[in-house]
């Protein structure tokens, strides 16, 4: 949750700040505002880039004595990186970092540590690099400021207007780096916002200095409901990506054939603009032409648009189930352990060949499991449920699509395909992920405990009764 408002301007007030020495080795001040806010933006990048230099990294290397290639982790900073020090010790050895209020410097490795877990993640689902530092030249001026960083607090919003506020950033000069003739320690910078909203609570404001906007970071609203004594249970599949109790199926959108289409062809083109690197030994490094930058940067389009509509329905649909749901039920699966490349198989009689392990098959599997966003389901339940004060619970996923929900005869052949159940038993016949469903509403309720299992039917029982008299 968030709320982005645009800079108008920045004032400063107080002492003149201490930016540090220049490369004569005298100190410098300033009173400008333009150039402050430029300060704070590359101070809180160093700090960034020290803590993303840390990073381990496996690279290849070649032992010198044994001519041996092993993969080893090195810094991403290098083999000869500084190690990582405390936000006080960095104050000490670079004096530029010295006057920039702790709430900004103390944010940089929690946004490192996000950034980089994110971006590892981008990378398993959907390619690309390891994540690198952030450039001064490529990557916008930013920085983050914590709110509740101190018992006064910083970054402390105050509104001037109907339509404007204003977010008071404070710091303060130590007495050995003053400018002479100041005897005032504390300086601010005041950031004028146009505002469209009242401004929530927030912990944190992010200001983006290269677009002039500035972004307070809430915290989630509660979602508004009534009661309805409702209960469900969801099967997440591939076919459907969720099927209800209630014999309702829900499809998150998935890209058309145009865009299918027109990003394979991009793939193609991508292929053929690959180039070695014949500098360095025809190493596959690939060269950075303006035409294979275009190339990503359309391919990168489409993901993106693929992405906004999935995370729309998402959102839309998880709400939805929130609302209308005083209890919902799912099952337990490991989807991490689901989607993991098949391990290959090699031939006992052929060294160095392998036998077939249905590798292309499980990869389609995994494409389709990852494309549905079972856990990103999951986790938007989770902390939507907190919010509404209702109740989700996972139930074990054991033989859920095997069961018959009405007489509760087990057998793998009940299952006819993926859409058909027909019970061998009674002869119940259903839609297989709804029969799914139903069994996983059953046995979370029994998982949760008898009495409050009970509790929970009675209580659905009896709205259900009443809203029937209502009606008539």
């Amino acid at each position: 949750m968030s709320q982005k408002v645009r800079i108008l301007k920045v004032r400063h007030a107080g002492c003149s700040v201490f930016l540090g020495l220049d490369s004569y080795g005298n100190r410098m001040w300033t009173r400008n505002p333009e150039r402050i806010m430029d300060w704070l933006c590359d101070g809180w990048r160093s700090r960034y880039n020290q803590h993303r230099a840390q990073r381990p990294q496996r690279r290849l290397v070649e032992d010198v004595i044994t001519r041996e290639r092993i993969w080893v982790d090195v810094p991403l900073g290098g083999a000869d990186v500084k190690p990582a020090v405390k936000d006080s010790q960095a104050r000490l050895d670079c004096l530029w970092l010295t006057c920039i209020p702790s709430p900004i410097l103390s944010s940089c490795e929690r946004v490192e540590n996000t950034g980089w877990f994110a971006g590892l993640k981008r990378k398993r689902t959907s390619g690309g690099q390891v994540p690198g530092f952030r450039s001064r030249h490529k990557a916008p001026q930013y920085f983050v400021c914590w709110r509740n960083q101190s018992k006064t607090g910083n970054a402390l919003y105050h509104r001037t207007g109907k339509r404007t506020g204003v977010v008071v950033i404070t710091g303060s000069v130590p007495r050995q780096y003053r400018r002479e003739g100041e005897n005032e320690a504390r300086w601010r910078i005041a950031i004028h916002v146009r505002v469209s909203q009242p401004i929530r609570e927030y912990t944190s404001v992010a200001v983006n200095w290269t677009n002039r906007t500035l972004v307070f970071t809430n915290s989630p609203l509660p979602i508004s409901r009534t009661d309805t004594g409702m209960m469900v249970g969801l099967d997440r599949g591939c076919v459907h990506t969720l099927a209800t109790s209630d014999n309702i199926f829900l499809d998150i959108p998935q890209p058309s054939v145009k865009e299918t289409e027109e990003y394979r062809r991009l793939q193609r083109k991508l292929a053929r603009q690959d180039r070695t690197n014949e500098k360095r030994g025809g190493r596959n490094a690939k060269f950075t032409s303006k035409s294979r930058k275009r190339t990503l940067h359309a391919m990168r389009r489409i993901q993106r648009r693929i992405n906004n509509r999935k995370d729309d329905w998402m959102a839309k649909t998880t709400t939805m189930l929130v609302r209308e749901y005083d209890f919902i039920a799912m099952e337990q699966l490991a989807v991490k352990a689901m989607s993991r490349s098949v391990r290959p198989k090699p031939d006992p009689d052929n060294p160095g060949h392998y036998l077939h392990n249905g590798m292309k098959r499980k990869s389609g599997l995994n494409r389709s499991v990852l494309a549905n966003r079972w856990t990103d389901i999951l986790h938007c339940l989770e902390y939507k449920t907190k919010l509404a004060g209702t109740r989700l619970v996972q139930a074990p996923a054991y033989n859920t699509s095997c069961i018959c929900n009405v007489c509760g005869y087990c057998d793998k052949n009940n299952r006819e395909s993926q859409a058909v159940f027909h019970c061998h038993n009674c002869g119940h016949e259903t839609n297989a992920d709804v029969n799914a469903a139903k069994n996983i509403l059953d046995r979370a309720l029994n998982t949760i405990g008898m009495d409050d299992a009970e509790e929970w039917r009675q209580q659905a029982s009896t709205l259900v009764k009443t809203s029937g008299k209502q009606r008539r």
